[in-house]
């Protein structure tokens, strides 16, 4: 029977097909170290994943990459989700990584993120509201561990700097179960104090170290707090959420220690800088006056200032003058106006008179028509009891005195 030989390429794609219909080994959870970690520019990650009796090569694809929220480093201890193949140009097995985990420190980071992502959406981070911090200081407040390194540079750098604040610092403990607890209690009580600027810092450590002060707790006080506060917690790659939080964030806690202070020695030769700018602006100030005095003093018009009022003379002359015949033209206007108004008055005024006479007549004809004298002219009497007009003979009784009053007189009469 002839032997069939088959070539190496469909050796690799035969065993890939054959691990591909492995359910198994499309989804593999495995934990080991990173080493020969080599990202390629084209944002695929290639690495090797081992532990102390074996080792496997690894791809990441730039997809999956892109999603990741840290930066693998050689050294670091992973929990991978993959898939298992072959690599057909070489033949050789390896992982397809889906997703990477930090072992340890990886719940930390994910919970950091978590935290960081929540408090920023909410506006916490906002530079707008960022307090400034004092340029000089009268008062400072430290928080930190009481014996570390961190406070010891904090307080020497103050003093070098800018001996004339006052420093006092409140020991905390900066690491431990529930110590932010403690840091949040001073803090609020420091808050209400009057310090011009707090500090709180800590020396470097790892993500478990530090992770009183990822707290959203503590993070949300240092928000809430009245005074400027700096940190400086950690080393210069550590960021925690209280960096996020804070007015400023300084590397290190004497990197903290410079922002919160200026520099004496700075400012003495700022003064000096200053004062030399000073002097000789004020000797330039002097020579530009002087010769602008001496210009003046060679000025035409000041030696000859009678040139000056000549000219304000005429014309004040002019406009007085011009003043003069507007006065003489309003006055004309005026006049006329007035003239024109009394000749209107007086017509209106006649006329009022006229009509006011005519009705006056017209009363006194209807006046003299309604005359009771006009009623004895037609030989009519008016009869009266004791001054009070009779109008009916039942308002008389049997010898009754009455006045009776003719045209042209009065008569007394009896009633019988």
């Amino acid at each position: 029977m002839e032997r069939q030989y088959i070539s190496v390429f469909a050796l690799n794609k035969y065993i890939k097909a054959k691990m591909n219909q492995d359910v198994s080994l499309q989804n593999v959870y495995i934990k080991g170290e990173i080493s020969n970690y080599r990202p390629h520019p084209s944002g695929h990650l290639y690495f090797t994943l081992k532990d102390e009796n074996s080792r496997v090569s690894a791809i990441m694809f730039a997809s999956a990459a892109r999603k990741m929220s840290f930066q693998i480093e050689n050294g670091m201890q992973v929990f991978i989700h993959a898939s298992v193949s072959v690599y057909e140009a070489s033949g050789q097995y390896q992982l397809y990584v889906q997703t990477i985990q930090q072992d340890g420190i990886g719940n930390l980071y994910l919970q950091y993120e978590a935290l960081k992502r929540k408090l920023e959406k909410e506006g916490l981070f906002d530079l707008k509201y960022k307090q400034s911090i004092r340029s000089f200081p009268k008062g400072i407040a430290v928080l930190s561990a009481k014996q570390g390194a961190a406070v010891q540079d904090i307080v020497r750098t103050i003093h070098l700097r800018f001996p004339f604040a006052k420093v006092i610092v409140f020991p905390i403990p900066v690491q431990g179960k529930n110590a932010y607890l403690q840091i949040i209690e001073t803090l609020k009580q420091v808050d209400t104090l009057g310090f011009d600027t707090i500090i709180l810092a800590r020396g470097g450590g790892s993500i478990e170290d530090l992770w009183n002060f990822n707290e959203e707790d503590l993070a949300r006080c240092v928000f809430a707090c009245q005074t400027p506060i700096i940190t400086g917690i950690g080393h210069e790659t550590d960021f925690t959420i209280c960096d996020f939080v804070s007015d400023y964030r300084s590397a290190t806690p004497t990197a903290a220690a410079v922002k919160a202070t200026p520099d004496q020695k700075e400012l003495r030769v700022y003064q000096e800088n200053l004062q030399r700018q000073l002097l000789y602006k004020m000797k330039h100030r002097l020579d530009v006056q002087r010769q602008y005095l001496s210009r003046l003093q060679q000025s035409y018009y000041l030696n000859n200032p009678e040139v000056i009022y000549s000219h304000e003379f005429l014309r004040l002359t002019k406009l007085q003058d011009k003043l003069s015949y507007q006065f003489k033209v309003f006055d004309m206007r005026v006049y006329q106006q007035l003239a024109s108004y009394q000749t209107e008055l007086k017509n209106q005024i006649d006329l009022k008179l006229q009509a006011y006479e005519h009705q006056l007549h017209q009363h006194i004809t209807t006046l003299d028509a309604l005359s009771p004298l006009k009623v004895l002219q037609r030989g009519y009497t008016l009869i009266q009891k004791e001054k009070t007009m009779i109008k009916k003979s039942k308002d008389l009784k049997s010898g009754d005195i009455i006045d009776i009053q003719f045209q042209d007189g009065h008569q007394k009469a009896e009633i019988k």
